[in-house]
């Protein structure tokens, strides 16, 4: 999945980023400017999903906290589940049992904390989220590497190892399992996502080390996520070591890796060592859920600027503007994710976290192959990626561009949706709880891809047709209107280049007369 889809779009992207020195939505709307719902569609979904997953920074914030205790709290007269489900989360048994919608005083204060990190570290843009980064990525690997270290040895940290290695073949006949791999490695390198574009607007555009950088965060990207699992699966393999049962059965998934088997198998070392390892993996955690919120946010920041500058190309945009601007937005996400606060916003966010992002990333991944390869076309791609690199694209990358990624897309879309009809994996919860929290945000991200064509549609029958049946003018005013109607307010990529060169001679030519 990471060479077939998400690598060569993540590439792609940076190109486009860099050819039209615009965030997503100017870019897409100089390619093909009736797929501009596409630039939209990561907005949308990131109002749905960025809510929750800072939740999850606000839970890594939590135990990062609590491990300063000693002893560690989960093992102090409870279990490591215990405390998830009693302390941190004071998760009622079910949705709809009493206490159901009552906020979490503690999580709330700690998901504030967590957008109030966010803010201060964003307040000066592109320029403080650059020395962020200096902690938000360098101590993370740093930690990893101690903790490496120091569980490498542990006992039956081998057998951990080996589960976590080895390869088990038959499971790759189980579509979810490739549509799980899809949403995870392009959520993790953000294709589609409008982070590339916008990161990559900022290069100059004639910087010739693009393809470099692009392969390195990738390799890094990985090779981060692989390393990290040799630390955790350590774990996992002394915790089922001292539990005396298979790997298989102590090992989870999401949340539940995290905060209940790597919190119980720290726990199981035992003594100050374990504080301290503990004290290291959730800063970790912490740290890399906060640079990825880095990432998205710096993304909405710039969807706002351009639509601010598309609208008075001769305003500028002040550092105090964007400050404004940013608090707005997180204190609007921070009242989004209130749901998720609540004694049963655990369910809600198993919920949105099954649905928003697997499904939305992938459809909007493969429309965007369709769009770049068959609307914008391969043949302006090649000549941007000679441009940007020096390199020229293959016949194999553009039949690949063209029909191999946007095929392998659409199987793995259909098979989630057959998976989804027969394995009723969300069968659990309530039907309306699944609909409004999951079908209906996915289907609205989905959707928005269409909204400009629509909008072209009723104002072309509203200006071409009713417009001048309830009116009466003459015959150049309906003419004008027909016109306008025609135009729709979409023009051809060639006539915006034009419209670009005459204005920037226009100073060049002087005052007339």
């Amino acid at each position: 999945m990471l060479a077939v889809c998400a690598f060569p779009l993540f590439f792609y992207e940076s190109v486009l980023g860099q050819r039209f020195q615009r965030g997503p939505a100017e870019t897409f709307r100089k390619m093909a400017p009736r797929w501009v719902g596409l630039a939209y569609m990561p907005v949308v979904m990131t109002v749905f999903y960025l809510p929750y997953y800072q939740m999850i920074v606000a839970y890594a914030f939590h135990y990062f906290l609590a491990s300063f205790a000693y002893p560690l709290p989960w093992v102090d007269g409870t279990t490591p589940d215990r405390y998830l489900d009693e302390v941190v989360l004071q998760r009622v048994d079910a949705l709809g049992d009493e206490g159901t919608l009552t906020i979490n005083g503690r999580l709330f204060a700690e998901l504030l904390a967590v957008w109030i990190i966010t803010a201060l570290c964003l307040v000066k843009g592109i320029h403080s989220a650059g020395k962020a980064a200096y902690v938000t990525v360098i101590l993370p690997v740093i930690m990893l590497v101690i903790l490496f270290f120091a569980c490498i040895g542990l006992e039956g940290a081998g057998a951990g190892l080996y589960y976590y290695l080895m390869p088990r073949w038959s499971l790759l006949l189980h579509p979810d399992v490739w549509g799980l791999a899809a949403g995870q490695i392009i959520f993790s390198l953000s294709p589609g996502t409008g982070t590339c574009i916008s990161l990559a607007s900022y290069h100059h555009r004639d910087y010739k080390k693009l393809a470099q950088d692009c392969a390195l965060v990738a390799i890094c990207n990985s090779a981060f996520s692989i390393f990290g699992g040799l630390v955790v699966f350590s774990v996992v393999g002394n915790l089922a070591h001292s539990l005396g049962r298979p790997v298989e059965e102590v090992a989870a998934s999401g949340e539940g890796l995290a905060f209940i088997v790597f919190a119980q198998g720290l726990a199981m070392i035992g003594g100050r060592s374990a504080q301290i390892l503990s004290i290291f993996f959730f800063c970790t955690l912490f740290l890399l859920g906060l640079d990825s919120t880095f990432a998205v946010v710096e993304t909405l920041q710039t969807y706002v600027n351009d639509f601010i500058l598309a609208r008075n190309p001769s305003k500028r945009i002040s550092a105090r503007g964007n400050a404004v601007r940013l608090v707005l937005m997180s204190f609007t996400l921070l009242l989004v994710g209130l749901p998720y606060m609540t004694r049963g916003g655990y369910y809600l966010l198993e919920i949105a976290d099954h649905y928003i992002v697997t499904y939305s990333l992938t459809i909007g991944v493969l429309l965007e192959y369709i769009m770049i390869g068959h609307v914008y076309t391969a043949e302006k791609l090649t000549e941007d990626v000679h441009a940007a690199t020096g390199l020229t694209l293959t016949d194999g990358c553009v039949r690949h561009l063209k029909y191999v990624a946007p095929a392998v897309l659409a199987w793995v879309v259909f098979f989630l949706l057959i998976s989804e009809v027969t394995e009723e994996s969300m069968s659990q919860y309530p039907g309306v709880t699944v609909f409004f929290f999951g079908v209906l945000p996915t289907c609205i991200c989905v959707s928005v891809t269409g909204w400009p064509v629509a909008q072209f549609r009723a104002r072309r029958l509203f200006w071409g047709t009713l417009y001048p049946m309830l009116s009466q003018r003459t015959p150049e005013g309906l003419a004008a209107v027909r016109l306008r109607a025609r135009r729709g307010g979409f023009k051809d990529f060639q006539d915006m280049e034009e419209a670009e060169e005459e204005q920037s001679k226009a100073p060049a030519e002087g005052p007339s007369g």
